[in-house]
């Protein structure tokens, strides 16, 4: 039975990091190669699940939804349901990544930009002497060549498919492609393969304590400005939302 807190129509698993690893291997275990799909729910997320039906049916179909930002666990509180812990992307990845070398899983890098993902793997085999990353490819592809990645991919049969192409892409193409996929989960991942080929720098221990990693990375992209607008329309509407579960197209 998955512990859920729901905000604003969308379902969130209310669990550790730990939780989430031992959840993980519990998926790997059954999958049988049946492409679980892990998603990573944050403030953004939320906003767009209330005006893109198909990503929210994608949010709420995942097996595995990590609480992934302040404003999600501010969501919790406010419904007195507190979320155990935040969990970021990259914590996540790292957790997968921990508990794979020890289980002996395969995985497989899909996205960033050019040389990125290959960073990415030799860099993290520095910190993973017995990772099995089998393969990687840039996310950034022309449609006709989809077909020989996917084919890539299913020679390889991966235990976990990591997609970093950001939000909703990664996530719709998950779904895309899920029953074509030989893997056994496939987990949208945004831009942790950038932090993990050290293309951006993560955020100083006290930031993430104090959870303004948000304030950090629109530091260091100044772009991301217009992704930000949506956080206080999401306070305004978890303060003011009589129900705070009840989002656009939930039922």
């Amino acid at each position: 039975m998955r512990n859920i807190v729901r905000i604003l129509g969308v379902d969130i698993d209310n669990i550790t990091i730990e939780e989430a690893g031992e959840i993980t291997k519990k998926l790997i275990k059954e999958s049988n190669k049946s492409c679980k799909i892990v998603v990573a729910p944050n403030t953004e997320f939320i906003m767009m699940a209330q005006k893109d039906e198909e990503f929210y049916n994608i949010l709420q179909s995942a097996e595995l939804a990590t609480p992934d930002s302040v404003g999600v666990m501010l969501g919790g509180k406010f419904q007195k349901n507190p979320f155990k812990q935040r969990i970021p992307g990259q914590e996540y990845f790292r957790k997968v990544l921990e508990v794979g070398e020890k289980e002996n899983w395969t995985f497989y890098l899909l996205g960033g930009r050019g040389e990125v993902p290959k960073i990415a793997t030799e860099n993290l085999k520095k910190i993973y002497p017995n990772i099995n990353i089998v393969g990687y490819h840039e996310g950034f592809f022309e449609e006709d060549s989809e077909k020989e990645v996917i084919q890539e991919i299913n020679e390889l049969k991966p235990n976990v498919l990591f997609v970093a192409m950001g939000a909703p892409i990664q996530e719709k193409w998950i779904a895309k492609h899920k029953n074509e996929l030989k893997v056994d989960i496939a987990a949208g991942q945004g831009g942790t393969f950038d932090y993990e080929a050290g293309r951006i720098k993560r955020a100083p221990k006290v930031i993430q304590k104090l959870g303004i990693e948000w304030l950090w990375r629109l530091i260091l992209e100044p772009s991301r400005i217009f992704r930000m607008v949506v956080l206080p329309i999401y306070l305004f509407k978890i303060i003011i939302a009589k129900d705070i579960t009840k989002g656009k197209f939930s039922k």
